[in-house]
Order: structure tokens, then C-alpha cells, then sequence
């Protein structure tokens, strides 16, 4: 997988974190329009629903009211007690203009019949059989008032019973019926309406006895509230009716798909702007700045090379800029470098003259006290003692004269005992010198004429004053950080203070320092100044010394093999 750069991944995540509150948003706007709307279509439809039900209620509270109206009638009551057979029919012409002005103009009734209580029927009007007005004497005989639903002549009925009683003596006595039927498709059309999604329907003692939806007819009241989204009922005034209206959630809210489809579509076009944002500032914006951080941070990690151009106008000046300072800093860098090596040579050159200087210093020490040696063995008339010497002499100088080069160790040491010859020639073999030296010393290199001032110093300040036994031994060791030289003589020593004065020079002598004019005192610094101009600060020369008992030199030099 390609990495991204830190610059990009922030982008993609703020952008991710964008994307999400965008999401977020629109959903919670959805959730809050689709629930407004669901609610106000619900009420809508609610509404609508408990007009049908009113209506449906109306319808049956007139059929009831008209019935009631008719068994109260006072001609019906004494139509139901006329005995003569003239008068009954001249009666039945009287209820009959009765039930046509009460019933028919306002009501839907296909049938209304009246019962005595011994049977006989009178058809006002429908066309039901006889064997049917039967039926309904034996089914309504004793009843009180009721609603149902009856079959007569293959055809279903909607049904109200409503008992006549004899008012004009003490106690009412039942003397007949009226019964209303109105056939159970008319009545189902009454239960229609022009709302989709809500089924009417008519419950009696606590079951769907008539439904616009067919389905529906025969079922528990109590299910219709597990099967719709919403019920609305209504009781028939004075009656065990109860007309409901069963809502489905699609009639709850019906462009509730339209307003999805809308919010999706909405999402989806506003999802495809943030991907082109997204292209369009990741390749004009967040790749471009990307690039010019990555080939920053290379200039830092020490890579010099240029900024390639993004081709956008605004990046491409910033690239110009920074390609236009790296050149600056390459110019000066080049020119602070060339500066460097002149600062560089001129000092080497510098230590080099005071190297020189040094070395001549020393020179002009030994050569004045060889040459004061020869002209006093010559006053003598030890003329071989004084060409022993002046050979001698002859053969440091020689040496001494090769500059500040390295030298083999040990061919520095058989100079070295040039020199201890000499001054035993002139102190009459006053002093005895042992060497104990590694002998893989002789594979080394070290500075020329080093250690010759400090044999100089041991045999002249610590054993020349020493009768007898006076003894130096010189020591060369290899460890594994360089060469070690130790001198040590058994003569006078260095008092307390003194030697105090000599540590605090030596620690104090720098590679720049020039030494004092002279040559009193010059041995020791001189031999420090040209190991630190050399060599550094990790090596040096030390001294230790016991006041009355001796003094030991330690020199310490890296270890350089000869090729």
C-alpha cells in the first residue's frame, strides 16, 4: 500500500470527519421531516377516518331513530292490534304514507316489515318471500332492540329489530316488531370512501360483523389493533354498534417513499460534491503542499537537490523562492568553506613557525652547553674527550636538524645516548642510565628530539649535585592508547612549592601560547607546547616528584607505527 504523506492523511480524515457530520446532519434533518410529516398525515388521516366513522354512526343512529319512531307511532301500534280485515288493510295504507315520509328519504332501507306478535307480516316495502318474513318473526320473536346481520332469499342483510308495545293500559305489552333490513352490499358501499389504506368496518359484541374489506368480516375486534397502524372507533349512539376505522401505516403517511427517494437523492448528489472537493483540492492543494514538505525535510536530512515545480502558479512561486535560497546557501557555504581552508592553512602555517621556533629554542639550549663543554676539555689539553664530544655533538645536531618529522623510537634513543655519553665525558662518568624498553617500540614513530631536554633537566637539576650513585632510569611502554615514556632519577627532587609553580604551567600551557623569551625554564613547556600543537590535549608530560628523594617525568604520545 502507498503511504501517504501526514499533510494528505489529515486532509482525508478532516474531510472523513466533514463527510460524517454532513451525514449526520442529514439524517437527523430526515428523521425530523419524516416524523413531522408522518404525524401531521397521521392527524390527516385520523381525521378523515373519524368523519367516516361519524357518518357511519349517523347512518345507524337514523335507522334506529326511524325505527324507534315508527314502533312509537300510535297508528302502528293500532295497525299491529286491528283484528277486521278491512281496517287493518285501510290502516297499512296510513303506516305504509307513514314509513315512506320517515324512512325513505333519508335512510337506504330496502325492506321494512311489520310483525304482529301472532305472526302476520305486512311488506311496506322490498320484495322479501314469505318463508323469510317468517324467518325473521321466529328470529326477532321476544327480542328487545337489535342490530344484526340475517340471510333471507340467498341475499345478506343488515338488520334492526325494534319491538312495538301497547301504551294505553298500565303495564306496555309487546304486540309486534318493526324490522329495517337493508341489503349488506349497499351497506358496504356505504362503508367505501375515497381514502386508500383504511378499511371500515362495524363491530357488534366484539366482532367485525361488516367491513369494507371482506377480509375483515368474522375477525375479533381486538386484532384489528395488531394488524393496522392506527384504529379510530365510534359508538352508535344507544346501540351495541361500534364503527371503526382501521388505518394501514402506508395511509399514515403515503409519500413517505417520495420523500426518501428525495433525501437519497439529495445525499447522493451532495456525496459526489464532496468526492470532486475532494480530487480537486487533494491534486490543486494537498498533494502539491505535500511534495514541497517532503523535499524540505530532505534539505534538512542534508539533500541539496532542488524543488521540482507543481505546475500550479502559486506553488510553483513559493518553489522558485526556496530553489533561489538554496542557492544563496550553496554559494555561501562554498564561499565559508574556501574561507575555512585559508583560515586553516594560515594556522597551520602559524604552528608550524612556532613549532620551529621551539625546536630552535631547544637547540640553542643544548648546542651552548656542548660547545661551553668542548672549549673547557680543550683548555685541559682532553683533546680525545673533546673530539669524542664534538662527534657527538656532530651526530644530535644532524639529527636534530631534520626538522619537526617523526622519527623511529629507537633510532631517537641511540641519539639519546650520544648525548648521555657526552655528559658523562664531562661530568667524568658521574651517571648511570638504564634502559628498559618494549621491544616492538622499535616498529614506532615519535616527534624527533623530544625526550633529550628532559634527560638534560634529570641529569642536570636532579643528580649533578649527587656524590654518588646517581642513577636514571628510562622506561618505554606501548598500552592501548599510545606510547609511554618515564623518567625517573633518585637525585634531589623539586621542592613542594616549586613543583606546584611547574604542574600549574604545564596545565596551563595552550596550543597557541608562544613560550617566554630565554631559555630558563624552557624545557618542560616547550615539550608540552610541541606534543599539544601536535598532537591535542590527550597528550601531554607530568611530573612527580619527592623533595630529597628524586623526580619522574612521564611522557605520554600516540602510538604511530613505521612503514
Amino acid at each position: 500500500m502507498k503511504n501517504r504523506s501526514p499533510l494528505r492523511k489529515r486532509f482525508l480524515l478532516a474531510l472523513i470527519i466533514y463527510t460524517a457530520a454532513i451525514l449526520f446532519l442529514w439524517l437527523g434533518c430526515y428523521s425530523t421531516v419524516y416524523r413531522a410529516s408522518l404525524r401531521i398525515a397521521g392527524e390527516n388521516t385520523l381525521l378523515a377516518a373519524e368523519n367516516l366513522t361519524d357518518q357511519m354512526s349517523a347512518e345507524f343512529t337514523q335507522m334506529k331513530t326511524i325505527s324507534s319512531a315508527i314502533s312509537g307511532s300510535s297508528y302502528v301500534q293500532e295497525f299491529l292490534e286491528e283484528r277486521d280485515v278491512t281496517k287493518y288493510y285501510e290502516k297499512a295504507e296510513i303506516v305504509s304514507e307513514i314509513i315512506q315520509k320517515a324512512a325513505f328519504p333519508i335512510t337506504s332501507t330496502d325492506s321494512v316489515i311489520v310483525i304482529n306478535a301472532q305472526g302476520d307480516f305486512y311488506r311496506f316495502s322490498g320484495d322479501l318471500s314469505n318463508a323469510s318474513c317468517e324467518e325473521l318473526y321466529k328470529a326477532f320473536q321476544g327480542a328487545g332492540a337489535v342490530y344484526t346481520v340475517v340471510e333471507a332469499d340467498n341475499t345478506m342483510f343488515f338488520c334492526y329489530n325494534a319491538p312495538v308495545f301497547e301504551t294505553s293500559g298500565q303495564l306496555p305489552s309487546r304486540i309486534g316488531n318493526v324490522v329495517m333490513l337493508t341489503r349488506l352490499e349497499k351497506t358496504r358501499r356505504m362503508l367505501s370512501h375515497d381514502h386508500p389504506g383504511i378499511d371500515m368496518a362495524v363491530i357488534l359484541d366484539g366482532k367485525v360483523i361488516l367491513s369494507s374489506n371482506p377480509a375483515l368480516e368474522g375477525e375479533e375486534a381486538d386484532e384489528l389493533s395488531s394488524r393496522y397502524s392506527a384504529v379510530s372507533s365510534s359508538a352508535v349512539a344507544g346501540a351495541p354498534l361500534t364503527v371503526a376505522a382501521a388505518i394501514q401505516g402506508t395511509a399514515l403517511f403515503p409519500e413517505s417513499g417520495v420523500l426518501l427517494a428525495l433525501f437519497l437523492t439529495v445525499l447522493c448528489l451532495l456525496l459526489a460534491v464532496i468526492a470532486v472537493l475532494y480530487r480537486y483540492l487533494s491534486s490543486y492543494l494537498v498533494l502539491p503542499m505535500a511534495n514541497i514538505i517532503s523535499h524540505v525535510r530532505k534539505i534538512g536530512g542534508g539533500v541539496q537537490e532542488r524543488l521540482p515545480e507543481t505546475g500550479i502558479k502559486d506553488f510553483d512561486t513559493l518553489v522558485s523562492d526556496i530553489n533561489n535560497m538554496l542557492d544563496r546557501t550553496d554559494r555561501y557555504n562554498t564561499e565559508m568553506i574556501s574561507g575555512q581552508q585559508k583560515l586553516f592553512d594560515a594556522e597551520l602555517l602559524k604552528q608550524k613557525m612556532r613549532m620551529n621556533l621551539l625546536t630552535s629554542q631547544m637547540d640553542a639550549h643544548f648546542v651552548v652547553n656542548t660547545l661551553n663543554n668542548i672549549k673547557r676539555l680543550s683548555n685541559i689539553n682532553e683533546n680525545d674527550k673533546a673530539a669524542e664530544m664534538a662527534e657527538g655533538l656532530a651526530v644530535i645536531l644532524g639529527h636534530k636538524h631534520t626538522g619537526d618529522d617523526l622519527v623511529n623510537v629507537f633510532a631517537d634513543f641511540e641519539v639519546l645516548r650520544k648525548y648521555i655519553s657526552i655528559m658523562n665525558i664531562k661530568f667524568e662518568n658521574k651517571f648511570s642510565v638504564e634502559y628498559d624498553l618494549d621491544y616492538d617500540l622499535e616498529a614506532c614513530l615519535m616527534p624527533g628530539m623530544i625526550l633529550q631536554p628532559i634527560v638534560e633537566n634529570a641529569l642536570h637539576h636532579g643528580l649533578q649535585g649527587k656524590e654518588q650513585d646517581a642513577r636514571l632510569v628510562i622506561k618505554g611502554t606501548i598500552q592501548e592508547n599510545g606510547i609511554y615514556f618515564e623518567f625517573s632519577d633518585n637525585g634531589a627532587g623539586i621542592p613542594p612549592a616549586k613543583l606546584k609553580t611547574i604542574r600549574e604551567s604545564l596545565s596551563e600551557t595552550e596550543m597557541n601560547d608562544f613560550p617566554p623569551p630565554g631559555l630558563r625554564g624552557v624545557a618542560l613547556s616547550n615539550i608540552q607546547r610541541r606534543i599539544r600543537l601536535r598532537f591535542g590535549g590527550m597528550y601531554s608530560v607530568t611530573i612527580q616528584s619527592d623533595w630529597g628523594k628524586g623526580t619522574t617525568v612521564t611522557v605520554s604520545l600516540p602510538l604511530i607505527h613505521d612503514k
